[in-house]
């Protein structure tokens, strides 16, 4: 399928869809595309029926609930038909890289309040944590989805709390089309302190053999949640941020049997490489025109080299103000500080954005 680009604020004011350029040919966005000209707008993947399902889940939001739910469900859309994929049978990700096993520090338990902590040693007899925020009254509401958010390099597993919307989201947020399963569960496992990062906790994303370590704790984490039965296995996510976009990106791709699409911030191309004649899964790429971490034009040769694939991937081009933006940014107007500090900051208030689009995919999996 076609790459899709959201449009600037253009899409989000005018009631006409913007055309679509791919399909004409045209090349992707970049910086050497003036920010005046109209072909550096892309088109808004079925953006009236994003915004309607948002003025009405926000007018839902506020009103009583008469009895049928203890909070009202954010619907993602309701025009939106999810599209299933069969699970990719075998390894599609080359063993490539080695093993990171230089450890600086043990790490501790997170700081997780309001959340459940699960612990487990991993094959190096490490302790390793994940914190899981599950909404309330689960019993009644399983099978939810379950999004598995891999934290940015030097973080850990509160940054769900301290800079997205997750949580509250998570609380409510429909992704099935069911407002009987509405809600969904976060999985946010934790990093290592790998000896040659000075940035603290982060996932060895340069080794994609199975034995990878932060592959397998996640693995185990997924599968613990499974097993209590509360997780719809149609409907695993994978999103991270930043280092851990890295990882939410090889993660899927080396679980294309379990997770159906995957979600990025400011993440260019992992180091994993796609290798199955399919393509690999779809793709959520929020990334900001100016990055000194993760340049624009870094991550927009990634998605051009998703769409020779054919793999489905919708991006988004943020200013620093979480607007979209029509090109990246000219270099003298990124410096580094400027650059940096956009590159940190999760632009919350787009969750949903990403939530609509991976309620439009599901995964076919047996009984």
């Amino acid at each position: 399928m076609r790459l899709r680009i959201l449009a600037c604020a253009l899409a989000l004011a005018a009631p006409l869809a913007i055309p679509t350029l791919f399909g004409a040919g045209c090349s992707l966005p970049s910086s050497d595309v003036d920010g005046g000209d109209l072909l550096g707008v892309f088109d808004r993947d079925a953006s009236a029926a994003d915004a309607a399902a948002t003025d009405a889940g926000a007018k839902d939001a506020g009103r009583k609930d008469g009895g049928a739910a203890p909070v009202p469900a954010l619907s993602a859309t309701a025009a939106a038909k999810p599209v299933t994929r069969p699970p990719t049978e075998g390894s599609c990700v080359a063993v490539d890289g080695l093993p990171d096993r230089d450890i600086k520090r043990t790490l501790g338990r997170p700081p997780c309040p309001g959340s459940e902590v699960l612990e487990w040693k991993d094959a190096a007899g490490a302790p390793r944590y994940a914190c899981v925020i599950t909404p309330k009254g689960i019993e009644t509401r399983a099978p939810v989805p379950l999004l598995v958010f891999f934290h940015d390099a030097g973080d850990n597993p509160r940054s769900v709390d301290k800079e997205t919307a997750l949580r509250k989201l998570a609380a409510r947020f429909d992704l099935t089309g069911d407002p009987a399963h509405a809600g969904f569960i976060v999985l946010s496992p934790q990093g290592r302190a790998l000896h040659g990062n000075r940035e603290g906790a982060m996932f060895d994303v340069d080794y994609t053999g199975e034995d990878n370590v932060d592959v397998a704790t996640t693995d185990h984490f997924v599968s613990v949640l499974t097993t209590r039965g509360h997780v719809d296995r149609r409907r695993i996510y994978a999103v991270g941020a930043g280092h851990g976009g890295h990882m939410a990106a090889t993660y899927a791709m080396m679980r294309a049997d379990r997770v159906a699409a995957f979600a990025t911030y400011g993440s260019d191309a992992p180091r994993a490489a796609w290798s199955c004649p399919g393509p690999p899964p779809p793709a959520f790429v929020m990334y900001r025109a100016c990055d000194q971490i993760a340049p624009c034009a870094s991550v927009e040769r990634w998605l051009r080299a998703r769409d020779a694939i054919a793999a489905e991937t919708t991006g988004l081009r943020l200013g620093a103000a979480n607007g979209e933006e029509p090109s990246c940014a000219i270099d003298k107007k990124c410096t580094k500080i400027v650059g940096t500090a956009l590159h940190r900051r999760w632009p919350k208030g787009r969750e949903e954005d990403l939530l609509r689009f991976l309620s439009r995919h599901t995964l076919s999996v047996a009984p």
